[in-house]
């Protein structure tokens, strides 16, 4: 199975860079690192709410992969434990998704989660069994589809009533299907788009951890290696935005290198000088990336009603209390998983500290207008 490497970012900010349009076509967003400044990430932070996930006997939470949101409910895709917790919007639990298994029903490895917006059932992606399994939001099992394709999608999302957006990050070594993504049923029968083609797979990469997002009804499609940002329009991928690093995006040749051995990448990524490891997630108001150059992690906010953007970078001297990346977005809201010890170091010695064996706490932070 294809290897994904993804790195856990911790969040922390500075300031600077512009934006320019191209004529009719996407936004470009002009990124200087050399221009990014120290400064404190907090002040950009608009509101900030806290909700701690509910804890009791037989509901631990290992570490979460994704979060998503739906009809006043938190799906939460745990990693560790490969179960599906959902929980009421006011952190109470409410059920739980658990069918670990290789017969019908059941998955054996989850690597994605997607919602059906229309009927608020719950989806597995197990690469496994190469299928996708259906879930009701009690958590239980509702149906399931094979996948006839010979590589397994690494992401998904719905696009429509009848259409998903499959991301299969050139895991395939079929000529028919050496294309990034599909737009299809979810049984691949009738018409299938394909975007992206590649002329050879990558059994290694880098990865954002969401590359298919749903925003206000818009889906965003952010493909593997790529500076620039879609949007899945009436079945089309229609140019959304871009950014212009200025020759510090990773070469052609390191990502056509078809790597063998997982620490060898992982060593000529600590040696790169190029921009890598780019995470993005768009809100109503805001578009918040990540990034690393070089030995340090940046950090940049859009408010998308001016289009000023903002640069930070890392330093020993604004260090971040907790090291998860926004997860989702819930309206103008980022959705960002805090450990119990990180909720008890951000919050003022007057509130309630949670024991160090609790579920997480999600935070809501949104980002100033500037």
């Amino acid at each position: 199975m294809k290897k994904s490497i993804t790195l856990l970012l911790t969040i922390c900010f500075l300031f600077s860079c512009r934006s320019s349009r191209d004529g009719n076509a996407e936004h470009i967003y002009i990124v200087n690192v050399d221009e990014a400044q120290d400064s404190e990430f907090y002040s950009m932070f608009d509101s900030v709410a806290y909700i701690p996930l509910e804890t009791k006997e037989d509901l631990e939470i290992g570490k979460i992969n994704r979060i998503l949101y739906l009809n006043e409910k938190y799906i939460v895709w745990d990693g560790l434990t490969n179960m599906v917790f959902i929980f009421n919007d006011d952190g109470t639990y409410y059920s739980k998704i658990d069918a670990i298994g290789n017969g019908p029903g059941e998955y054996a490895q989850i690597i994605d989660i997607a919602i059906n917006k229309y009927d608020g059932t719950i989806k597995i992606l197990d690469a496994m069994q190469k299928k996708i399994v259906t879930f009701d939001k009690e958590g239980q099992f509702v149906g399931e589809t094979k996948l006839p394709v010979s590589s397994t999608p690494q992401h998904f999302c719905q696009v429509n009533r009848e259409k998903y957006a499959f991301d299969f990050q050139r895991c395939s070594y079929e000529k028919e299907w050496q294309y990034n993504v599909s737009v299809n049923s979810e049984d691949f029968t009738g018409e299938i788009n394909k975007y992206f083609p590649y002329d050879k797979p990558l059994s290694i990469c880098f990865s954002s951890r969401v590359t298919l997002q749903d925003v206000n009804g818009e889906i965003l499609c952010l493909p593997l290696y790529s500076p620039t940002v879609y949007t899945i329009d009436s079945l089309e991928m229609k140019p959304r935005y871009s950014f212009d690093f200025a020759g510090k995006w990773v070469s052609q040749d390191f990502i056509d290198t078809e790597w063998k051995d997982a620490l060898e990448f992982m060593n000529k990524l600590n040696d790169a000088n190029f921009v890598h490891y780019f995470h993005l997630l768009e809100s109503g108001s805001h578009i918040y990336a990540e990034f690393i150059y070089g030995e340090n992690k940046y950090h940049l906010v859009i408010d998308k009603e001016t289009d000023h953007l903002y640069l930070q970078q890392e330093s020993e001297a604004y260090k971040c209390h907790y090291s998860e990346i926004p997860m989702c977005c819930v309206g103008n809201k980022f959705v960002i998983p805090l450990t119990p010890l990180e909720y008890n170091s951000m919050v003022t010695e007057n509130t309630v500290q949670l024991p160090e064996d609790n579920n997480p706490v999600l935070m809501f932070a949104t980002f100033k207008n500037f």
